[in-house]
């Protein structure tokens, strides 16, 4: 399982996530000391539709998906832009 599937696998089960989509941005920051290849996936872009999202404020939201991925970022993510989005709210298109 890659480091990506693994992300959105966690992501997924802890936020009871209805859709995680997951874009490895690490190529883009090339030479970059974060950036190594031996740590795999270090800037992510991702979009997160969670129904524990509903009700509360967009920097909450952001917080619950940090601490989701707090190993991740203790181990190889360096960068992570992030859009939540709470259920009722998502459309599937």
């Amino acid at each position: 399982m890659t480091v990506i599937e693994q992300l959105k696998d966690k992501l997924t089960r802890e936020l009871d996530a209805v859709h995680v989509e997951i874009t490895d941005d690490s190529w883009k920051h090339a030479g970059h000391a974060e950036a190594r290849s031996d740590l795999g996936a270090t800037h992510l872009s991702m979009t997160v539709v969670s129904p524990k999202f509903e009700g509360i404020n967009l920097m909450d939201q952001h917080r619950l998906v940090h601490e989701v991925l707090k190993e991740a970022r203790q181990k190889h993510l360096h960068a992570l832009q992030l859009k939540t989005i709470p259920a009722s709210q998502w459309q599937n298109n």
